[in-house]
């Protein structure tokens, strides 16, 4: 399928942050076009290279391929020129999976298959060894996450930038997989044990342990935005990781709850914070966890939901 010569007219769709994304009534049903931005929606003057369109629809084709077409969206057509990509509309009894857990419907077994499809994802990506050189570019996770994330976090706590900033070289030194680079329950759609992975633009050949750290990191806060969903949504971390554990690499170490403590403060004081905790007290809480995280890391990841709702306390 090639892209149409006229201009493209559809219904734009709400959430994006840094692309235009609308639904297109085509001849044979409807599809999604995505358009990479040069400039993100957010408050902050925050840019990257609209090329990052290209490293998207390469990995969604990797996705494809490694997980299987049911676990990513189909790629439809590529307009180089324009950074922008068409896919297939995903089945409409699939919901966002942040949606869903922001409104306490919390499901163990999606959580447990999203820590699957990541585990399978880095094993099997690291045993192709020709997708080091396809996603060695780092452009857009420095543009994207390291800056805006780790950086700034570090100019803003800075009694504790040099664990920050050897957080950010042990992962730069690490090149062991693909990685996903925005691994979140935000870029999920869902339906009880099935799963579907959107947004993969900051995808390279790094550090999986950044990829793990990142969808813990945000159910870590949803555990701190609600306290009458806590236990549950503790369970629901213990669900993705054990998912992880049984499917993927031996990273579930020391060194990635330190990531997971950078990524969890990152959304609260960095340049993209999370919508869902406005309240100063629980923000604190987020901070307090994730900078014992970073300073005093437990030794297994599996311990990271604990000491979160132990600091709640």
């Amino acid at each position: 399928m090639k892209p149409p010569d006229a201009p493209i007219e559809g219904r734009a769709m709400p959430g994006g942050v840094s692309s235009d994304v609308m639904i297109v009534d085509g001849p044979d049903g409807p599809f999604v076009v995505k358009r990479a931005l040069p400039k993100l929606k957010v408050d902050a003057d925050w840019r990257s290279d609209p090329r990052r369109s290209g490293i998207e629809v390469a990995c969604l084709r990797e996705m494809a391929d490694l997980l299987g077409q049911t676990t990513v969206p189909r790629v439809l057509w590529v307009n180089e020129a324009e950074h922008s990509f068409a896919m297939e509309c995903i089945d409409a009894r699939f919901v966002n999976w942040k949606e869903r857990l922001l409104d306490g419907d919390i499901d163990p077994a999606t959580a447990r298959r999203a820590g699957t499809l990541l585990g399978q994802f880095h094993t099997r990506s690291a045993a192709r060894d020709h997708l080091a050189a396809r996603f060695d570019d780092r452009q857009f996770l420095m543009e994207l996450r390291v800056t805006p994330y780790h950086r700034r976090i570090a100019e803003r706590h800075g009694d504790i930038a040099p664990d920050i900033e050897s957080v950010v070289a042990r992962m730069l030194e690490t090149r062991i997989s693909l990685v996903h680079g925005d691994y979140s329950p935000k870029n999920m759609l869902v339906e009880g044990a099935d799963v579907v992975v959107l947004d993969c633009e900051v995808a390279h050949w790094g550090d999986p342990r950044f990829d793990l750290g990142f969808c813990l990191s945000h159910l870590a806060l949803k555990i701190i935005r609600d306290g009458g969903h806590a236990v549950a949504m503790a369970a629901c971390a213990e669900a993705y990781l054990a998912g992880y554990a049984k499917e993927g690499m031996d990273i579930m170490d020391a060194e990635a709850c330190r990531q997971t403590g950078c990524l969890m403060l990152a959304r609260i004081d960095g340049d993209s914070p999370v919508e869902y905790l406005p309240e100063e007290p629980r923000r604190q809480h987020a901070r307090a966890v994730a900078r014992s995280l970073i300073v005093d890391p437990p030794s297994d990841m599996a311990q990271v939901g604990s000491r979160t709702q132990e600091l709640m306390s």
